[in-house]
């Protein structure tokens, strides 16, 4: 593949990036390397690296998108009343705790409290 000059100053800025991020490096010379390079697009985590690897598809004139899966799993997750926890820089989703209906009267369960463990009502 011919590189345009501007794809080619993208993709140096994105050599060290790369690099960084993932061990691999970007290769001019490579045939498959925009291939290998939408793929460490969608995993990278840098919000620089997904945006210039969006832009170098773009002026390749490659469809690419790197949120299709995202917007997938955004909708399952307002289906099913699920909770988004970010744990070590990963988002978790949990499911929501509905609290328990229960029989004891509204001023009841206003004045519950936990004595050593135990539920006590004042």
């Amino acid at each position: 593949m011919v590189y345009s000059s501007e794809m080619v100053t993208l993709l140096q800025q994105l050599r060290a990036r790369v690099f960084a991020e993932f061990g691999t490096r970007i290769r001019l010379a490579d045939p498959e390397l925009l291939t290998s390079l939408g793929d460490l697009g969608k995993r990278s985590r840098d919000p620089f690296t997904r945006k210039t690897v969006v832009e170098i598809m773009s002026l390749a004139g490659i469809p690419f998108q790197l949120e299709s899966v995202v917007k997938s799993a955004t909708t399952n997750v307002m289906e099913r009343q699920v909770t988004e926890v970010t744990y070590r820089g990963t988002k978790v989703y949990r499911d929501k705790e509905l609290p328990p209906h229960s029989q004891v009267p509204a001023e009841r369960q206003q004045s519950r409290q936990m004595y050593r463990g135990q539920v006590v009502y004042k």
